[in-house]
């Protein structure tokens, strides 16, 4: 994300402030901090996830004094509907911060801005930002020096290059702060979900770490830490079955007492690997399945069927790793009915946790906008900066109300958008301070 040359001091702060449903390890400023060290910078991670006051961050200034400051920016907004929560505000007031004490060059990085660089840059006043990867970010800053732009985009990264830190406590000295840490291994998605940023973000092609790298990671933080709990970031950890086997057979010969959780689609062409899965150590597998209604299903562009979606279920029962069922509702041609099948398939496959989203948040050069535009929910050329939500041709209040009668109140669902602390999650953050794995394994079926 940062352009270095020489030996640069540069602050990298992971602006990510959401700690809800979950903490999430900022995985990709470690990586971008690793890249940079290697181009010879010395680079120090500041994390606001754990100082909300900007003086905090004032005060690191002042310490480490930077030659230039890079902001990564994860998200946009929480994607959830009617609670949403736009970030850029408080992106935009971390940045006035910055700048009554520095006049350093500020570069922005990291998802959110590669989704929407032109209108954060001018929303922050950032001196330039990087859209895309920023582990190649040492090799731009020459161009960028020869040839000034305020938006500079990266090339795709050579996964080769991508690692853990060796100095992570040097790099980032709040990481120990986190009880699970986060590990990618692949990047690219070559699905064609109407609604997904991924292939605009990482690329439709595939690209994959070696599992000898990405298990070399895993046992170093846990000889060198003691860290026993990852969470595997990849959009879809089993998009490549071959590529998942891989990692999981060259885990597994280690024999650490390590555990992980990933995302996964709910299709498996081999039962048997969810066995594979358990004997690496995988205690949980979050399914993005979006709907068990077939019409839905096909409206969305999802590869798999309600027999997947069951199969992979029974297998992960079999093997005893908990899992959950993340859907959308209020997608394209959604009905009273579809709402009632996908339900219904829920209750008889019985995952640990169901994570409900209501509403699809609509980004710019998704099939999901040009729907949009066409049913007259948005204007052509209009900013998607500000969230914005298709809700499909039931709309908002129709919509929330079947989803309310139709879900009920059944304890295993979660609504973020609807923000059921009280009846979900409430009486277990308090615990989930003290665990380790994904906050959805504390519900009770």
């Amino acid at each position: 994300m940062m352009p270095t040359d020489g030996n640069q001091r540069i602050l990298l702060i992971s602006a990510n402030r959401e700690s809800f449903p979950e903490p999430v390890f900022p995985i990709g400023s470690v990586y971008v901090g690793n890249a940079l060290q290697m181009a010879g910078a010395k680079v120090r991670i500041f994390d606001m996830r754990h100082h909300f006051r900007t003086s905090a961050v004032q005060k690191e200034i002042t310490t480490f004094h930077p030659d230039c400051i890079g902001i990564s920016l994860r998200n946009v907004d929480n994607a959830s509907y009617p609670a949403t929560r736009f970030y850029l505000p408080s992106y935009a007031a971390l940045a006035k911060s910055i700048r009554t004490i520095s006049k350093v060059p500020i570069i922005l990085g990291g998802s959110a801005f590669s989704l929407f660089p032109d209108e954060i840059a001018a929303y922050l006043e950032a001196d330039v930002g990087i859209k895309g990867e920023g582990e190649n970010a040492a090799r731009i800053f020459k161009e960028f020096k020869r040839k000034p732009e305020r938006i500079i985009a990266a090339d795709p990264t050579n996964m080769t290059d991508v690692a853990f830190p060796k100095n992570i406590k040097d790099l980032f000295p709040g990481f120990h702060r986190y009880k699970t840490m986060g590990i990618q291994t692949a990047r690219g998605c070559s699905n064609k979900c109407i609604y997904c940023t991924y292939p605009s973000l990482e690329g439709g092609r595939r690209r994959e770490r070696s599992a000898e790298s990405v298990v070399d990671d895993i046992v170093r933080l846990y000889k060198d830490f003691g860290i026993s709990s990852y969470f595997i970031v990849d959009s879809l950890f089993n998009a490549d079955e071959g590529h998942m086997v891989r990692v999981l057979e060259k885990l597994e010969e280690q024999n650490l007492p390590v555990r992980f959780s990933c995302y996964m689609q709910p299709k498996m062409s081999d039962p048997d690997i969810f066995r594979l899965l358990k004997r690496a150590g995988c205690i949980a597998v979050d399914f993005g399945t979006d709907s068990a209604a077939p019409a839905i299903l096909s409206s969305l562009r999802k590869t798999f069927t309600q027999d997947d979606i069951t199969a992979v279920s029974t297998a992960c029962r079999k093997a005893d790793i908990d899992f959950c069922h993340s859907l959308i509702f209020g997608g394209p041609r959604e009905t009273p009915e579809t709402i009632a099948e996908t339900v219904s398939l829920m209750d008889e496959i019985a995952p640990r946790a169901v994570i409900a989203m209501t509403g699809i948040r609509i980004y710019p050069g998704t099939e999901m906008e040009q729907i949009a535009i066409r049913e007259g929910v948005i204007r052509e050329g209009q900013s998607l900066l500000e969230p914005q939500f298709y809700l499909s041709p039931l709309g908002a209040q129709l919509l929330l109300r079947i989803i309310n009668d139709t879900v009920g109140e059944r304890r295993n669902w979660f609504f973020p958008g609807r923000m059921n602390w009280s009846s979900t999650i409430g009486n277990r953050i308090f615990s989930f301070l003290y665990r380790k794995g994904p906050l959805w394994k504390t519900f009770r079926k």
